[in-house]
């Protein structure tokens, strides 16, 4: 009795601190689904089908698996993912309590330490989401716990248990590999015996082979697993490692890396001012035990900067909030040695913490208090729809369309159009990402802040219904692009310096159409020729900043549409940001009487 005793009294903080936690996650955790990724993982729970995206590369085998085993006791996927996200959270903070206390040996700054990485503002947002996050980031904080214990043990527990551990964060989050694979290699040069390092490989590969093998079942096999996993390499070369950092320069995509995720400067300034006591005492120290946390968190900053999608930075960098959170504790328990306050650490990390609640708020209590806006449209369209009205959607809003919108048999907005633009008796309904000022569209929004900016991928905080009855239907036939949308509500396509439109067959006798310049467009003015069948039907001038209107006679019957700009140009070649179309002018609206 007397042991146990003494053994609950060495952990009553970090036993606090998870009651802390666990209270925190319940009281932030969402209400329905919001983001993109949630509704992948939510169709790969329901049928895990890596190669129709349920849920997207590189699959979250482990992930999929453990959600499923939750759900059939919750029966509710979205309650099971955040539930467990919940308790990834609990366990989590006490691995890396625990972590801190050996590397540093100051049980108030250890658990201090803890709790400053999960109340940094982005693990606020992102902690009790329904994704992989949450658990991946628990075991990884695992197996670095388990490395520490391999210099003080004869025995093969702690090797097992780091391969276990290591296997099951890349098994729920495969990303995790990259930088758990270098640590892997320290950790087994770590080890004493012979036998620890095999204990350690075979409770990797095998706990591995137990999550890898359903994800190539479900995939049809090794070969198509690998062709699926190639072409996302492949995209992911192209647009996250490139096209989407067109827009930042090397300064703006660190500051989102590395920066955002503690939230605005309000947060940072004083956390940076705490590291920097915190790196002259763990250079002083120099102690060898922290170099699988350092090396972890250097390689996943490295990939992040490299190669990861800006959008997703604040996110992505959950994994490295750890040495940022342990450096900023070792300057505050300095301070406190000095000032001989033990309270020091624990006021330090109250202070942040209480900054990052306050610039999270307004995202926190959005999410709390009612449905997201992708939730609240679809809550909407089922109470008011007609049941034969089809949802087009754009591909921002694809997951939230085809599970949220599934009554409304949802189709791709080009697709629809395909076969809905010259049937006027179905009606038809644009779902999109972004605000709408046509009248009889119904928009759902959260209210605009700077944290929804900085702490998230900036989309779903506004979407719309917008109806599109038959006068405005048309088929794009060449050269019109993917229709944008911004959340104050205009919405244009890009044309090339040749389009194409074809109309209804019964389209009335006149058609207007709308042009305009966007303001960062290369030139002020591009002069439109236009052509219904083939004959010239009219002229116009499209401006800068301003809309122009063409009103062309249509005949009976057949009628295509040609546009023909005088001039366009390319966006990579002016911003360098990797969009290879050629604009001209943008198609704001068009309207058949």
């Amino acid at each position: 009795m007397k042991r146990l005793t003494s053994g609950l009294y060495e952990w009553w903080r970090e036993i606090l601190g998870a009651i802390v936690i666990f209270a925190s996650r319940i009281a932030i955790a969402p209400r329905t689904f919001w983001e993109h990724d949630e509704i992948l993982f939510a169709q790969g729970v329901q049928s895990f089908e890596p190669l129709k995206f349920h849920p997207h590369p590189p699959g979250y085998p482990l992930y999929i698996l453990l959600a499923k085993f939750v759900n059939l006791f919750a029966h509710d996927v979205f309650t099971s993912l955040v539930w467990i996200s919940i308790v990834s959270c609990v366990v989590g903070f006490i691995a890396l309590a625990r972590l801190f206390r050996h590397l540093i040996g100051d049980a108030d700054a250890a658990v201090a330490g803890a709790m400053l990485v999960y109340f940094a503002a982005a693990m606020l947002v992102h902690s009790v989401l329904p994704m992989s996050d949450s658990p991946a980031f628990a075991f990884a904080a695992l197996t670095l716990l388990a490395i520490v214990h391999l210099r003080e043990e004869t025995h093969e527990r702690a090797a097992i248990l780091t391969g276990i551990a290591a296997s099951c964060a890349i098994g729920i989050r495969p990303q995790l590999l990259i930088p758990l694979a270098p640590v892997l290699l320290v950790a087994l040069a770590e080890m004493r015996r012979q036998r620890q390092r095999v204990a350690s490989v075979v409770s990797f590969s095998f706990v591995s082979f137990l999550w890898f093998l359903p994800l190539v079942d479900a995939a049809g096999g090794f070969g198509p697993l690998m062709a699926w996993e190639r072409k996302q390499a492949d995209y992911v070369a192209v647009h996250d490692a490139a096209a989407s950092r067109g827009l930042y320069s090397a300064a703006g995509i660190f500051t989102r890396f590395v920066i955002h995720p503690w939230g605005s400067k309000y947060v940072t300034l004083p956390l940076l001012f705490f590291m920097a006591f915190g790196l002259i005492e763990v250079v002083r120290r120099r102690n060898r035990r922290m170099l699988p946390l350092a090396l972890f968190t250097a390689v996943q900053l490295a990939f992040e900067l490299k190669s990861m999608d800006p959008a997703d930075g604040v996110r992505y960098s959950i994994p490295i909030l750890p040495l940022v959170a342990l450096i900023a504790v070792c300057g505050l328990a300095a301070i406190a040695r000095s000032a001989q306050l033990r309270v020091i650490p624990w006021a330090g990390v109250a202070f942040i913490a209480g900054l990052s609640l306050w610039y999270a708020s307004p995202i926190i209590n959005a999410r709390t208090t009612g449905a997201s806006p992708p939730a609240a449209a679809a809550a909407y369209a089922a109470r008011t729809l007609p049941p034969n009205t089809i949802v087009l959607f754009e591909w921002s809003v694809r997951p939230h369309a085809e599970y949220l919108f599934a009554q409304f048999h949802p189709m791709q907005i080009e697709a629809g159009l395909r076969e809905l633009y010259d049937r006027p008796g179905v009606p038809v309904v644009l779902f999109s990402n972004g605000g709408s000022r046509d009248p009889e569209a119904k928009t759902f929004s959260w209210p605009a802040n700077d944290a929804y900016g900085k702490l998230t991928r900036n989309f779903y905080r506004v979407v719309s219904l917008e109806p599109i009855p038959p006068p405005r239907r048309y088929l794009p036939l060449r050269g019109v692009y993917a229709l944008e949308r911004t959340n104050e509500g205009e919405s244009w396509r890009w044309l090339a310096k040749e389009a194409e439109i074809r109309l209804p067959h019964s389209h009335g006798s006149h058609v207007q159409l709308s042009f305009r310049l966007s303001p960062d467009s290369p030139y002020e003015t591009n002069d439109l020729t236009l052509f219904v069948n083939g004959a010239e039907a009219g002229k116009v001038t499209a401006r800068r900043g301003a809309t122009v209107v063409a009103d062309l006679a249509l005949p009976p019957g057949d009628a295509d549409l040609r546009i023909l700009a005088a001039q366009s140009f390319s966006p990579d070649a002016i911003i360098h940001n990797g969009d290879a179309r050629t604009l001209s002018t943008q198609l704001t609206g068009l309207q058949l009487n």
